[in-house]
């Protein structure tokens, strides 16, 4: 195996920034859980209910996130498990 210190190679790197990538890139972009809140009582407090709430803080904030950073189709995340399982084992042989 040439995994040394205990760094995988770039190679499986890429391969995991792409199953996970999304994701963290999501948890980054979050407010605070008290920034979000606030968010979520001003738009309260302004009356955005039911399909109107899709015009508050809250809802654009991560909306604009998910959408800024899609997560992967099943086949998509299936393929990159297989691709990342090639690369681990090719590493190992």
């Amino acid at each position: 195996m040439t995994i040394e210190n205990n760094i995988p190679p770039p190679e499986i790197m890429t391969k995991l920034n792409e199953l996970n990538g999304w994701s963290i890139q999501r948890r980054n972009s979050f407010e605070k859980i008290a920034e979000q809140l606030d968010m979520l009582f001003h738009d309260i407090d302004d009356g955005k209910c039911g399909e109107d709430a899709k015009t508050g803080q809250f809802y654009l904030h991560i909306k604009g996130i998910k959408d800024n950073n899609p997560k992967p189709t099943s086949s998509e995340l299936e393929t990159i498990k297989s691709e990342l399982d090639a690369l681990i084992t090719a590493e190992q042989g």
